[in-house]
């Protein structure tokens, strides 16, 4: 929903509000009319009562006990202090009902032909107590007609409600008609609400008006206070970083709840009294500071650590002070110490109101609102009940402005302000959360598609630098292969030519080798050897043996009997390119006059091919094993020491032990005194898997073993 849309709701409520409230007061204004306020009583008594004393009734001349106050006529409503007295109090007035039954209902004309007589009575006549404080008795020409349970001295009994008094007809003299009240209080303090009089109607109307005011209203009020105090609770126990508002709101209902309920508590055992009042000063400290503090949070303005320090002095003085006092110094504290507290109360809401005045926010003006409203009440509450200040009253009709002066608790009409104040502040929080959490998530819908598109960037580059790097490691196999197998074939075949010392079927023979070599090198297939590793290496020294058979060059070979082996895998190949490789170098750098060939299995575990020779051991035969193995030629067959020589370029040394290193076999080459000697070592058991990523065997498939033996 847009926030022009809502604006417009909030009026549209607003209004409506205001309506229903004009609406209530202007139907009750003009439905209470047949009704009069009954002006002033008779013969008020207020004794101390003993313990052991029994009610009176309104026969008995005078009340038993020390006489506190005596007066023969006084105005309605009455309020007198007795906090000299403790203790139970009795006290008891009349009323002379007969001005009230002989006059015509108020704001009414008598009807067209029946003039009035000023001695006819009022059918269906009721008298309305607007509030019964205190437990009472009424007597009606010295007959019960209505009553409340009166404290008694083991029990303490406050009603805060309406008391409607029917005047039957059969009771009703021509003349002399009395109405006596008979009262007790453990109060500091006797308080006679207005009475009414009028037509059963109107007073049965105005007594469930004030009874819904007064009672069924507050006791809803306290029980949702509860509730919602217990969530907004709960609330900033979930989000402490952000819930000191609901922190303070929801302690401020959940004490005000508290406070109602011990105020509105009909019965009070005796003993407890002192504790009961002690808890309702120290519960209305405790509302008056957390409201106080709820409000300096809304604002985000500290009080201070010296307005901290007074706030909690003040609210803390009365729940300090109260079991010290004495009768003189508790009557000052209820009359003035509430008024001083609420001065905290009221500089908070001003500094609400200048935050109102910055930032135009309307949950801040309802807050202020409510927040001057429960200040208001607050003092009417506290000048209802002390009457500190009196306000006329008219003494025909009624209507909601007579409750102000009623001793009705009208708080709590308050705290449910409150309650839709914080829960607009949690709605305003939501909205911001959920539109916080939205533009989240499209921060994070953005982010993700765009690591999305970064990631896909970032594989095809990856899978181009793979495919790169298989392409070379294959470029790196097929010259590997070509150099080591093909190479040595040619170089041994070239210096056969050489020698003139080879026919054309052993040329033709060891062409065709180079090219199969060739073929299996480019194959896509893999081709796998069958053949024993004796056989292998026996058929490759008996051709090398006739290819270089010649005057000056002899070549020695010992391939034993013994368990024959199968290498699995790709392993024969590479164990060949190795042997191969050294003879070609021992040819082409030794100047050797014989080369020495061996093979042999040492304890069933390990295969070991020997090469040695009795060649030149100089600076040329360095530099073609260790120097030209530093220097790499992407031509093997061009060698850049050797003035583009074929026989020249290569690998070297290092190369050999590279692909030994693959296979999991031992390469050594060392000068002797006599030549050289190249060493392999195979291990042929526990193969290990092989790795992918190998350049050349990993290409091969091998298993755990690396030979199988014959039987």
């Amino acid at each position: 929903m847009s926030s022009p849309r809502r604006s417009s709701l909030k009026t549209v409520f607003f209004w409506l509000t205001f309506f229903v409230l004009t609406l209530l007061v202007v139907a009750t204004s003009s439905l209470a009319t047949r009704v009069y306020r009954v002006e002033g009583a008779q013969d008020l008594e207020i004794v101390q009562a003993s313990a052991d004393a029994d009610d009176a009734g309104p026969e008995t001349p005078r009340l038993e006990g020390p006489v506190l106050a005596h007066q023969r006529a006084f105005a309605l409503p009455y309020f007198h202090d007795v906090s000299q007295a403790a203790g139970l109090k009795r006290a008891r007035f009349r009323i002379d009902l007969d001005r009230y039954l002989s006059r015509p209902p108020p704001c009414c004309t008598p009807l067209a032909g029946a003039p009035f007589r000023g001695d006819s009575r009022i059918p269906g006549t009721s008298l309305l107590i607007s509030q019964a404080l205190d437990g009472m008795d009424v007597y009606l020409n010295g007959v019960w007609v209505a009553g409340l349970p009166k404290s008694t001295a083991d029990a303490r009994y406050k009603w805060y409600r309406p008391l409607q008094v029917p005047l039957a007809r059969s009771l009703v003299q021509p003349q002399g008609n009395v109405l006596t009240v008979e009262l007790t209080t453990w109060d500091r303090q006797i308080h006679i609400a207005p009475l009414y009089i009028g037509d059963l109607g109107t007073i049965s109307y105005i007594s469930e008006l004030t009874l819904f005011v007064g009672t069924s209203l507050a006791n809803a009020s306290n029980v949702f206070c509860l509730l919602a105090g217990m969530f907004m609770l709960g609330a900033w126990l979930a989000n402490r970083r952000e819930g000191a508002v609901f922190l303070h709101a929801g302690a401020t209902t959940v004490l005000w709840s508290v406070l109602f309920s011990l105020v509105l508590l009909p019965y009070v055992p005796a003993a407890l009294v002192p504790l009961w009042l002690w808890a309702q000063y120290a519960c209305i400290g405790g509302v008056v500071v957390v409201l106080t503090l709820f409000l300096f949070a809304f604002v985000d303005e500290p009080l201070g650590r010296g307005g901290m320090l007074a706030l909690f002095g003040v609210a803390a003085f009365a729940a300090a002070t109260y079991p010290l006092l004495g009768p003189r110094g508790r009557e000052w504290l209820d009359a003035y110490w509430l008024p001083v507290l609420l001065v905290f109360h009221l500089y908070a809401c001003s500094r609400l109101a200048l935050h109102v005045a910055r930032t135009r926010s309307r949950t801040a003006m309802s807050l202020l609102f409510q927040s001057v409203l429960a200040q208001v009440f607050a003092l009417r509450d506290h000048n209802a009940v002390r009457q500190l200040v009196i306000f006329p009253m008219p003494d025909a009709g009624w209507s909601l402005s007579h409750l102000l002066v009623t001793p009705i608790f009208l708080s709590h009409l308050s705290v449910p302000l409150l309650l839709f104040v914080v829960a607009q502040i949690l709605l305003t929080k939501f909205q911001a959360n959920v539109k916080r959490v939205r533009d989240n998530n499209r921060i994070l819908t953005d982010t993700l598609q765009q690591r999305e598109r970064e990631l896909l960037i970032s594989y095809n580059r990856q899978r181009e630098m793979e495919a790169d790097s298989a392409a070379q490691a294959e470029r790196d196999r097929i010259y590997r292969d070509l150099h080591d197998g093909i190479g040595s074939k040619l170089v041994t075949t070239l210096f056969s030519v050489r020698d003139r010392d080879i026919d054309h079927e052993r040329l033709e023979r060891g062409l065709m080798d180079a090219l199969k070599d060739l073929r299996e090198i480019i194959s896509v297939t893999e081709v796998h050897e069958e053949r024993t590793v004796h056989d292998i290496l026996f058929t490759y020294c008996s051709n090398l043996d006739d290819s270089l058979t010649r005057a000056g060059f002899q070549i020695e070979y010992d391939i034993p009997d013994g368990p024959e082996i199968v290498l699995l895998a790709d392993l024969s190949r590479q164990v060949m390119r190795i042997v191969e490789e050294s003879v070609a170098n021992t040819i082409k750098y030794a100047r050797a006059s014989r080369l020495s060939i061996r093979m042999r299995v040492l304890h069933g575990e390990r295969l070991e091919v020997l090469i040695e020779d009795n060649g030149q051991s100089g600076a040329t035969r360095r530099e073609a094993g260790e120097g030209l193995a530093a220097r790499a030629c992407d031509d093997p067959f061009d060698d850049p020491c050797d003035g583009g020589s074929p026989l020249a370029g290569g690998t070297g040394l290092d190369g050999l032990r590279r692909r030994a290193e693959r296979i999991g076999a031992r390469f050594s080459f060392e000068r002797t005194p006599h030549g050289a000697r190249t060493s392999l070592v195979l291990p042929l058991t526990m193969w290990p898997a092989p790795n992918p990523a190998n350049e050349s065997v990993g290409d091969c498939s091998q298993s755990e073993t690396a030979a199988l033996p014959l039987s």
